[in-house]
Parts: C-alpha cells; sequence; structure tokens
C-alpha cells in the first residue's frame, strides 16, 4: 500500500499564478488610501489567510471591522475587474495534475478563497473535473494557519492525514499543513522555503514543472 493515499492542493499561488496579481492590487489601494507603508511586503503576511484571517489583520491599521471589511472589498472588486484578463496558471500545473491523476490518487483544493470564488477560478482554465472535492475559506470556522482546513479536506476524503500529501506556497498554508500531520512539500511564489522548515517539511521544490520527475522518483522509492 503506498503510504500517500491522497494529494491536497492549495489554489493561489501553486495552481493559479494570483498572488502577484493580488499583491499588486492591494499595493495600489493601500496606497491609494494611505492605509500603511510598504504594503506590498505587508501583503506576504496575509497570504494563505482567509477573508476573516484577513479582516482582523487590517485591524492593526484600522480601528473598525468595518473599515477593514471595506478595505477587503475594494481591494477584491479591483482584482475580479482585473482577472478575468490577467489570471494566468502556473507553471507545470496540467502536468503536475495529470501525473498524480495517472499515480490514481484521489485529488482536491483546499484554499483559502471562498468556495464559489475558487470554483470559478479553476473553471476559468477547465481545472475543477481534477479534484474530487473543494473546501474554501469560507467553509471553515479557522482558516490557515490552523490545521482545520486540511484537516477538514482528509475527513472529507476519509484519508489519515499522516497518508496525505500537500502543496503549498505560503508559509501560513505550510502552517496549517504541518499541524494537521500532513507531509508538506512546499512550491515558492512569493515566499521562499524557510531553510526552518528544513527538518519539518517533506520536500521543496522550484516548481510544478518538476513535480511529475520528482512523483515518480517517489512512486519508486520510499512510497512503495
Amino acid at each position: 500500500m503506498a503510504i500517500i493515499e491522497a494529494v491536497l492542493w492549495d489554489m493561489d499561488g501553486v495552481l493559479l499564478d494570483s498572488e502577484r496579481l493580488v499583491q499588486d492590487v492591494f499595493s495600489q489601494v493601500m496606497t491609494e488610501q494611505g492605509v500603511m507603508a510598504d504594503p506590498a511586503a505587508r501583503y506576504l503576511e496575509t497570504v494563505g489567510m482567509n477573508h476573516q484571517g484577513i479582516v482582523q489583520w487590517y485591524l492593526q491599521f484600522v480601528d473598525s471591522l468595518a473599515l477593514a471589511e471595506h478595505y477587503c472589498s475594494l481591494v477584491g472588486a479591483r482584482y475580479r475587474s482585473r482577472a478575468s484578463d490577467e489570471l494566468e496558471l502556473k507553471e507545470g500545473v496540467i502536468e503536475a495534475l495529470n501525473s498524480v491523476a495517472d499515480a490514481h490518487l484521489p485529488q482536491m483544493v483546499v484554499t483559502s478563497t471562498p468556495n464559489g470564488h475558487a470554483r470559478q477560478k479553476l473553471a476559468q482554465f477547465g481545472l475543477n473535473a481534477y479534484f474530487e472535492h473543494l473546501i474554501g475559506g469560507d467553509q471553515v470556522s479557522q482558516g490557515k494557519p490552523h490545521p482545520e482546513p486540511y484537516l477538514s479536506g482528509c475527513t472529507l476524503l476519509s484519508v489519515d492525514p499522516a497518508r496525505v500529501l500537500i502543496i503549498e506556497d505560503s508559509a501560513n498554508g505550510v502552517a496549517s499543513g504541518l499541524a494537521a500531520g500532513c507531509m508538506v512539500v512546499h512550491v515558492p511564489d512569493l515566499i521562499e522555503t524557510n531553510p526552518e522548515w528544513q527538518d519539518s517539511i517533506y520536500d521543496a521544490l522550484d516548481s510544478l514543472a518538476s513535480f511529475p520527475r520528482w512523483l515518480a522518483m517517489q512512486r519508486g522509492g520510499d512510497w512503495l
């Protein structure tokens, strides 16, 4: 029996090249509104968080939930206006998903984006058929870095977290996967692999383009 029984994918920054677009929009809005200094750098703190977590994060800069929600709405609306034309897949996504499908392993998406929006984004590239389930950030009471999102995914697939492989790009996502007791592979997007993760994560890859060969090597080695 294979050690790995399912693969759970983060979406933004792993499957979709969306984080740079959101970061650009966020930086523009925050600069226009005078909310914070160096918004591009501060944005990195939010990568992987769901809406609830980001609203709470804003409270270090604004004095009300209403204003935090307002800025979330501004960023979200401007992002969506650009995403239909500017959103792209990350390099190697189709080949990576096909390699997991060829290994007969179930796949699902665990994202901080609300479920409906996530399905729309995946549908833009015809990806929904690859996944048995999708958990959005609006379907959990505690988002990443809490383990609930990935534990919920394991429950849906009826698999032991210790037999689940997670593909993540963010520090919050890595923390969530590790806390859930899963094997985590980090694929850098805006955030480089932290050397402090070396003894905790299963592996780190330069990009998804190398994932199929990497997966084949695992299947031929300690995963059998």
